[in-house]
């Protein structure tokens, strides 16, 4: 319904009223252009009503089918104003009537077009301010309720990565423990016996021992890179987002034994460290899920980046999944999907970008992450 504040054509008005004289008396008093349709009964009110609503009623108290007041709640409830009309001036029935939601009460046999006029005005500003009210209620509510469901959103997401922190946490702990701490044991028991007098006075056994130390350090040195260039690759200080794709899929291929081809179509610079860390952790996952997943002895990791699009995208043509049926498994869980692909749709969403998911069961996939428009990046 159209807010008659807020127009200039003829406010809508339904005359409600059994008595044909009294009509014409209303319609004689309207000061301003008014389009008003009439009933004279209850039933022809609902139907008139129904097919139409309008802009305001005017209700008589009493009609022969049904009273006024049992027709008032009916309007209301569908936030169009009502001023009631009645020969009748009984307190009573004006505390009801307005207890009801009816905006003005007026007597006929004291009705002005003055009085009239500013009933009509008072109660379709009212209306509209109400429905104004409640629209930016139901705004706020719907607001409210996004807001605390990204809220669980971003809950999840951390509980989810402090897991995923504990667990490279413990991975970690179990490396240092079970191989370098191991290796430098291992040491300790090659060069122990050269305290010896005996040991120590033989050259042969002194060279050999040695060199089986050095070999065991030198594992233990390569060991402690390896989980160094893992926790903070060097090549998330360059710029170039490229770079750090071809060390990711060397890195990988090297570990997993998967052939990971990288196609970088044009430059593309990330200047912020910390987006540089979010798009090699996301990738680097997408690749893990081909690895884990796919079933594959090759991938491909593409970089699109021109002009104003930019996408990185991960494709393979392994075993591929049904997206529909994980789409409506990870909204029945609401992010229970745990630390995986739903995980990595939710962390680029957070920050403006989006996951594009195609794949069909034995036809591969095609994953591409599309960059958000509020990262500082540029052609080189």
């Amino acid at each position: 319904m159209t807010d008659p504040t807020d127009r200039t054509d003829p406010i809508d008005l339904l005359i409600v009223d059994d008595s044909e004289v009294d009509r014409i008396l209303v319609r004689r008093l309207l000061a301003r252009p008014y389009t008003a349709r009439e009933a004279a009964t209850a039933r022809e009110a609902r139907a008139l009503f129904e097919a139409a609503e309008p802009d305001l009623v005017l209700l008589d108290y009493r009609l022969p089918d049904a009273d006024g007041l049992d027709l008032l709640p009916e309007f209301v409830a569908r936030h169009v104003p009502v001023v009631m009309l009645t020969g009748m001036e009984a307190p009573e029935i004006i505390v009801k009537a307005m207890r009801e939601g009816a905006h003005d009460y007026l007597t006929k046999g004291r009705l002005t077009e003055e009085g009239l006029e500013r009933a009509i005005v008072n109660a379709v500003e009212k209306a509209a301010l109400r429905r104004a009210l409640a629209e930016q209620q139901r705004a706020l509510a719907e607001h409210a309720e996004a807001l605390e469901a990204k809220n669980r959103e971003v809950r999840a997401l951390a509980s989810a990565l402090t897991l995923a922190e504990q667990a490279e946490r413990r991975r970690v702990a179990d490396l240092l423990h079970d191989h370098v701490q191991q290796l430098l044991f291992g040491v300790k028991l090659t060069l122990g016996p050269l305290h010896q007098p005996t040991a120590s006075a033989d050259p042969a056994t002194l060279r050999a021992r040695l060199e089986e130390a050095e070999q065991i350090l030198d594992q233990a040195i390569d060991t402690t890179r390896h989980l160094a260039v893992e926790l903070t690759p060097p090549v998330l200080d360059r710029e170039d987002v490229a770079v750090a794709l071809r060390w990711l899929a060397g890195h990988m291929s090297a570990m997993y034994g998967v052939q990971i081809d990288v196609v970088a179509e044009c430059p593309y610079y990330i200047p912020s460290r910390e987006l540089r860390i979010l798009v090699l952790q996301i990738v680097r996952e997408l690749l893990f899920n081909v690895v884990k997943h796919a079933e594959v002895e090759e991938a491909y990791l593409r970089l699109e980046a021109c002009g104003t699009h930019t996408a990185l995208v991960v494709e393979d043509g392994g075993r591929g999944f049904d997206v529909a049926a994980w789409k409506a498994a990870a909204e029945a869980e609401e992010g229970g999907a745990g630390f995986g692909l739903y995980s990595v749709q939710r962390r680029l969403e957070l920050v403006g970008g989006r996951l594009e998911i195609e794949s069909a069961p034995g036809e591969g996939s095609r994953i591409a992450l599309h960059a958000p428009p509020g990262w500082s990046a540029s052609e080189g």
